[in-house]
């Protein structure tokens, strides 16, 4: 019986930070778009400045948060 070696993968071997840099890349563009629809919102309603940056900041970080909660669970099951 005659062994063949299997052909070379043409495809490089992935970065395995390049997954956690697209995760994290990810997670600040989501929180982004949620704090900017906050704030563009809570401005509608009530034309505060201070309101608006406060409120946006909070669901900025609360996205991040929430997100990296969730990332964390995902990568320990």
């Amino acid at each position: 019986m005659t062994v063949v070696p299997a052909a070379p993968s043409s495809q490089p071997p992935r970065d395995p930070g390049a997954n956690k840099a697209m995760s994290f890349a990810l997670v600040f563009l989501v929180a982004l778009l949620v704090a900017s629809w906050t704030g563009f919102i809570v401005w509608l309603s009530t034309y505060q400045l201070a309101d608006t940056i406060l409120r946006a900041g909070t669901a900025f970080a609360g996205t991040v948060g929430l997100s990296l909660a969730v990332w964390a669970a995902y990568r320990q099951k």
